[in-house]
């Protein structure tokens, strides 16, 4: 091993570094690729400059023995190592595994390089020569940024980067079994859908892909096996268990659990809620009992007046609150008073055992009881005592626990809430401000600023604790924030959580990555966290995950995404547009644009990637046979038979049964595209001859796709779904009509089409 003791003003590191495997041992005792430090500590004795060696006491007798000992003295150098990359060379296309080196000059000495690909931290190393061994079918195929960062030894950090490409023959793509040799059918079940004969029927002989609840995943499977089934989670936003996990994470593995967050710099205004937000008031597992593992569940009345009141405890029992993150007050409001000598005492988890349980309480030091030994309603607070340990209770995660321990019987308090602060100032509405934290006045660098800390603050910022000015993800609510993906650890935390979440649904094929545009969603906020490259760190973590959870796979909902999307793209196997198809309510203009973003999308990636186009009934319904085949014309225009599937009206009501999601039509084989769409004709809507219409074509070995979107003008608007909008066209043949129920019109040399009207023209 090499060792190194870095002093820095008054502050003593200490780097352990292995040069056999380029590793680096970090302050819980792991070895990890990053730099890092096994040890830091302040030496308030250091003052000014001295002697700096190897010394023996005289006490020690033998010889000792010095292997490769230096010393370097930083004097004040304020000039960047410069750094050139060697290999590979600019634009290099680059297949298997590959070496990386560059060339790292300094005029007082090198500490360490870092290699980074897409913002990840790959390798980094303090011997020269500095290079890398990389496995590119660890990349997906497409480009990629190589970025070296070079850091002196007094701080000064010089980089350079380098695009290049990656090409692995075959993808990485998985095989999907297919029903129709002409379309690709996909469908969604979430908590609610019926699963009936009907359900089962399409799962047998019509459908290739499903995104259900996981309560679902036994019977999909046990009705065709073949049909892989993929489980929703999100990684855009922490929220719930995710959220848990994280945090847990970052506990365990001695991170910074604010890594993963963006931070506002300026009080800032929230609204917005969801069915997985809730109060930051809310206590997250509440409960009563004298044995942890058969406590009563006390969660919902704790913050919810109207189901009941929470009693505490009697002699021998507890009242249990857990929260996600540190506390350092609690409000109770009670309808019955502690009385007739009853006692309880709060205490707080200071040890757990390797199962995470509780083993150990410590009484919790109050500042102020508002309650008077729960006598009344009123404000308990405290300072968070530093030995406060995460622990597990129930079948959550691991939160940070209060109890109030009953000490001696009597008729015990009842509170119709127990909340903890309600920091955003919502008050129990779905809007507040998220507060700013001073992270100037934290002297101790805790996270928390305790009364003297707190006074000393800037005017304005009043959060408490560091978490508290975590932005929200807009416009879900509170405790959902936006997840940073800058961070490597929060990168390798994501893909270890999707390890585990698919190892723990077996039957699952893998993750429907929900919000994953790679749109950064907070532009126009400011917060404390840089947000350059987020597409590109939003990709890269996903392409961490796909790698990981091989061969399971990834199909992120890209929905609203612009040119950012591409680094989403080119990291997973798939994409899901929600609500792309919009037959009956978008223009032409409309229509060409998510027809070229599909095109685009789709050449990204060699082989293109799989791709569900979800769509909208807007304008119709979804048993309306207009609606219906003007859908199927309108995804038969821009698909591909064998990339992309259709989802009939899926994100709208995707707990409804499936016969709002089917099209018998898309049974009808009408063999494979011949051609691209194209315009086949335009002129002027008749209803209002100030917007023109378009009409588009699209070959297809057994027929001819036509469909009309609503017309539109630039600056004018757009058109009607009325009869008045038909227009005439003579065919270039004999056809007969498709129609939605899958069966075939008479004969017909010319079609009549209204705005927002599709038809699919079988050959005679």
């Amino acid at each position: 091993l090499k060792v190194a003791l870095r002093v820095i003003g008054n502050q003593i590191q200490a780097v352990v570094y292995n040069p056999a495997t380029q590793q680096y041992l970090n302050a819980a005792g792991n070895w990890q690729n990053q730099f890092t430090t096994a040890l830091t500590c302040t030496e308030g004795a250091i003052s000014a400059m001295g002697a700096v060696g190897i010394e023996r006491p005289a006490k020690y007798a033998s010889a000792v023995y010095i292997d490769d000992f230096g010393v370097t003295f930083a004097t004040v150098d304020t000039q960047p190592p410069q750094v050139t990359i060697i290999q590979p060379s600019p634009g290099a296309v680059l297949t298997g595994t590959t070496a990386f080196q560059a060339n790292v000059t300094d005029n007082g000495g090198i500490d360490h390089v870092e290699f980074l690909i897409d913002g990840q931290v790959r390798q980094s190393t303090s011997e020269a020569p500095y290079t890398m061994s990389l496995d590119t079918t660890t990349l997906t195929s497409g480009t990629h940024t190589l970025f070296v960062r070079a850091y002196d030894l007094a701080g000064n950090v010089g980089s350079a980067t380098l695009i290049f490409s990656v090409q692995n023959s075959g993808g990485s793509l998985p095989t999907i079994p297919r029903h129709y040799p002409n379309i690709r059918i996909a469908e969604l079940a979430y908590t609610g859908t019926p699963i009936t004969t009907f359900e089962q029927q399409l799962l047998q002989s019509s459908v290739d892909l499903v995104i259900p609840n996981p309560q679902y995943l036994s019977y999909i499977h046990s009705v065709n096996p073949n049909t892989p089934q993929l489980i929703y989670t999100n990684f855009s936003n922490l929220y719930q268990q995710a959220l848990l996990d994280w945090l847990d994470y970052a506990n365990s593995h001695g991170l910074n659990p604010e890594d993963a967050f963006y931070h506002v710099t300026t009080p800032t205004a929230f609204t917005g809620a969801s069915a997985s937000s809730q109060p930051v008031t809310w206590f997250w597992n509440v409960g009563r009992g004298s044995s942890l593992t058969s406590l009563t569940n006390l969660t919902s009345a704790a913050h919810d007046s109207t189901t009941g009141d929470v009693s505490f405890g009697s002699l021998g029992q507890s009242l249990y609150l857990g929260y996600p993150d540190l506390i350092n007050e609690i409000n109770f409001n009670l309808n019955r008073g502690a009385a007739n000598g009853w006692k309880g005492v709060l205490e707080y988890a200071s040890a757990v055992d390797s199962n995470g349980t509780p083993t150990d309480w410590k009484p919790l030091t109050v500042k102020n009881d508002g309650t008077s030994g729960f006598t009344q309603s009123g404000k308990i607070t405290f300072d968070p005592p530093a030995d406060w340990t995460m622990s597990q209770i129930g079948s959550q995660g691991a939160m940070y626990y209060v109890r109030i321990r009953t000490t001696s019987a009597g008729t015990s308090p009842a509170a119709t809430t127990i909340l903890a602060a309600d920091y955003v100032n919502a008050n129990g509405a779905a809007q507040g401000t998220i507060p700013v934290f001073d992270y100037s006045a934290d002297k101790d660098h805790d996270g928390y600023l305790n009364d003297a800390e707190y006074a000393n603050r800037t005017p304005g910022d009043n959060a408490r604790f560091a978490y508290q000015s975590r932005m929200f993800y807009p416009y879900y609510g509170q405790m959902r924030y936006v997840l940073n993906p800058r961070d490597s650890d929060v990168q390798q935390w994501a893909a270890n959580y999707a390890v585990r979440l698919l190892a723990s649904q077996p039957l699952a094929n893998g993750l429907f990555v929900d919000n994953s545009s790679g749109h950064f969603p907070l532009a126009g906020i400011h917060v404390l966290e840089p947000t350059d490259n987020y597409s590109t760190n939003y990709g890269t973590m996903l392409g961490g995950i796909s790698s990981q959870i091989a061969p399971h796979w990834l199909m992120a909902n890209v929905s609203g995404g612009g040119s950012e999307t591409a680094a989403v793209v080119t990291n997973t196997a798939g994409t899901f547009d929600e609500s792309a198809i919009r037959a009956l309510a978008s223009n032409w203009q409309q229509f060409e644009d998510l027809a070229n973003t599909v095109a685009n999308w789709q050449s990204v990636t060699t082989p293109a990637h799989y791709m569900v186009l979800d769509s909208m009934t807007t304008g119709g319904s979804a048993t309306d046979p207009r609606t219906q085949m003007a859908t199927l014309a309108y995804y038969y225009l821009v698909g591909d038979p064998n990339s992309t599937f259709l989802l009939y009206g899926g994100g709208q009501s995707p707990n409804t049964s499936w016969t709002q999601h089917w099209i018998p039509a898309a049974a009808y084989d009408i063999g494979q595209p011949t051609s691209k769409w194209s315009l086949f004709a335009s002129g002027k809507d008749p209803a209002n001859t100030a917007l023109a219409y378009h009409v588009y074509q699209r070959s297809y070995a057994n027929g001819l796709v036509l469909y009309k979107p609503l017309s539109y003008a630039a600056g004018l608007g757009t058109g009607t779904l009325s009869n008045a909008t038909a227009t005439t066209f003579q065919l270039n043949g004999t056809y007969r009509l498709l129609q939605s129920d899958g069966t075939l019109s008479t004969l017909v040399t010319s079609v009549s089409l209204r705005n927002g009207e599709g038809a699919i023209l079988v050959k005679a």
